[in-house]
């Protein structure tokens, strides 16, 4: 992110540490309705940080046409020919370009639909600390990228913060609700990763865990899918920016995108 910028008590200090891009995550997938397979363009950004820094991952899914759901297996029955090629299920079309403008995608979208409880990933199990939703999309966000929501008719954003048992790490993450395809890639292209201009973490309750979440260095990763823009930002939960070693928080933020993408991926097959 190069030299040390202004920020004020809710802007994190290091959005962005310097380093080899993860690779793109695989597509989502739908418990009990297969894989959606999407055209993706899969960009890892890399850009520099104040001291360590990190490294963005952004992903944007080029839903121009409908998309094949495949089938997750095959039936499991005693019956060899169960298993034979003309008994398996084709693939179900689905017409991921209804994300695309709240006109064919209506309904709001809740905290409760965003956000479990309990989430685990790679083994570990984070716990839900604080939740949050606005209709004043600025206050979700910092600076120009703030003002970029607002131009764009932001609907809505949600937060929530996730920590783990041990209180090792926290996790803010999110959804940024559009009116249209073309507003969500607009807003997305007014971030600022080198100034820290982005979505703010979401700061928990003292003793939470989450406490320095505002003002930790970290990892951020985000997707546009659609009208929405999905981001997440993971840190250490004691507030230290990850040194050059300290590889695990790209992975983590990467993993949080990917689980909050499903609150999207579900409107498909609802």
């Amino acid at each position: 992110m190069g030299p040390a910028v202004e920020r004020g008590p809710f802007e994190p200090p290091s959005a962005i540490t310097s380093g080899p891009p993860a690779p793109p995550a695989a597509a989502p997938v739908t418990p009990g309705r297969g894989r959606i397979v999407l055209v993706a363009a899969a960009v890892a950004v890399v850009v520099g940080g104040i001291g360590t820094g990190a490294f963005f991952a952004y992903r944007s899914f080029n839903a121009a046409d409908p998309q094949p759901v495949r089938p997750s297996a095959v039936p499991e029955t005693g019956d060899p020919s169960a298993e034979s090629p003309e008994n398996i299920p084709t693939e179900e079309l689905i017409d991921t370009t209804l994300l695309n403008s709240e006109l064919t995608d209506p309904g709001k979208m809740t905290l409760a639909d965003a956000f479990a409880r309990k989430v685990t990933l790679s083994g570990t199990t984070f716990t839900r600390v604080k939740t949050h939703l606005t209709q004043d999309c600025d206050k979700a966000a910092a600076g120009a990228f703030a003002t970029a929501l607002e131009d764009g008719d932001c609907r809505r954003v949600l937060r929530a913060t996730y920590v783990d048992r041990k209180k090792k790490y926290a996790v803010t993450t999110g959804v940024a609700v559009l009116p249209t395809r073309e507003s969500a890639v607009k807003v997305d292209q007014a971030k600022n990763l080198e100034k820290n201009l982005w979505f703010r973490g979401l700061r928990g309750a003292s003793g939470s865990g989450a406490e320095r979440m505002h003002i930790a260095g970290g990892y951020a990763a985000g997707l546009v899918w659609g009208r929405y823009i999905v981001f997440s930002y993971a840190t250490f939960a004691d507030g230290h920016t990850p040194t050059a070693k300290e590889k695990s928080l790209g992975k983590l933020s990467g993993a949080f995108r990917d689980q909050t993408s499903k609150v999207v991926e579900r409107r498909l097959t609802r």
